[in-house]
């Protein structure tokens, strides 16, 4: 896997989408973070059917407990605090 940083990336952006495509990931280093270009292929409902919808079932079926009202003001005061201190 080819590993470039974003600098040295810019100059050739289009041939490494091009690599993309072509199913050769890359990955990226930006401030000592790595990022990983990977072709994407978005779900056709139309021919996909049964990907999509056991993509769809684990999300409805997925823990979720909401937030109580005493979670959401304890979260919104810290969100304030933090934006204050910018």
């Amino acid at each position: 896997m080819k590993t470039l940083t974003v600098t040295q990336a810019k100059m050739q952006l289009g041939k490494l989408v091009d690599q993309v495509h072509g199913g050769a990931p890359v990955l990226l280093l930006h401030k000592n973070k790595l990022v990983k270009l990977e072709r994407y292929e978005p779900l056709d409902p139309e021919y996909e059917s049964a990907e999509l919808e056991t993509l769809l079932l684990e999300g409805v079926r997925a823990k979720f407990t909401p937030y109580s009202p005493g979670e959401m003001t304890r979260l919104l005061d810290k969100i304030v605090r933090e934006e204050r201190k910018k």
